[in-house]
């Protein structure tokens, strides 16, 4: 399903118990912060998770109090309010919330500065918050959806797919905007669609590279067990593909 459908999906759904213009600003919110996370810019990632949870926070204020603030001053005095609320479900009212604090917020506002000798956290925190973000539309859109259920879930399970770096969607296209080798180029695409995997010639669409190279490279790995063909013809990247990317992609 596009992107474009599951933001319409979503934003149909929503908008029956939060205003649409919160919503708008939720969900633009979130693509802004995926984009950048996509395109290997981890401080504009950070940055949009920061307001990525005002935006959450002012969505769940229209549902306790029937309006939103027109900005969220202190998130953590918010929070608080909000879990004395005991009207509201405890998902809104102390999953969300916590979620948006612990794993999007306090990663971006509690970390100190890298010193000289130290991993740079970046990458991880940028990972963790944009899946965080993920998690929290899911959660949004399993208590206030209003479409068929089937539909919903289809979504959810989208929206929750690993957020691979350097890969971008044009339509139904996912593309490495990236240059690296061409079996780095394929592990990237077969993780981003790592539950089910993709046919060889949806590979062949997606990557830059020759046919002949993107056969002898999903030939090489096949060998080296970095990714596995089921059945059904579609290549999935395995944990050795796994562990092999992570080894030499550097972000």
């Amino acid at each position: 399903m596009p992107v474009v459908s599951i933001r319409a999906l979503i934003s149909r759904n929503l908008s029956g118990s939060i205003d649409p213009r919160v919503v708008d600003g939720l969900l633009t919110s979130y693509e802004k912060l995926i984009a950048r996370f996509r395109k290997g810019e981890l401080d504009g990632s950070l940055s949009e998770a920061g307001k990525f949870v005002e935006h959450v926070l002012r969505a769940v204020e229209y549902i306790r109090l029937g309006v939103a603030p027109a900005e969220i001053k202190e998130p953590c005095q918010t929070i608080e309010e909000i879990e004395k609320d005991n009207r509201l479900p405890e998902a809104l009212r102390l999953l969300i919330p916590r979620i948006a604090q612990a794993m999007i917020y306090g990663i971006r506002s509690k970390r100190g500065a890298t010193l000289v000798k130290e991993i740079d956290p970046k990458q991880i925190d940028a990972a963790l918050s944009a899946q965080a973000a993920s998690w929290v539309l899911a959660e949004f859109i399993r208590l206030h959806h209003t479409s068929d259920e089937a539909v919903v879930s289809h979504a959810m399970r989208v929206l929750m797919r690993p957020h691979v770096p350097f890969i971008e969607q044009f339509g139904n296209e996912h593309v490495v905007i990236k240059k690296v080798p061409c079996d780095i180029e394929l592990l990237l695409l077969l993780a981003r669609e790592a539950s089910e995997g993709l046919d060889r010639t949806a590979l062949g669409r997606s990557s830059k590279y020759p046919p002949s190279t993107v056969t002898n490279a999903i030939t090489r790995m096949q060998k080296e067990r970095h990714v596995h063909r089921t059945q059904d013809g579609r290549y999935h990247i395995t944990g050795s593909g796994e562990d092999y990317l992570a080894e030499h992609l550097r972000i």
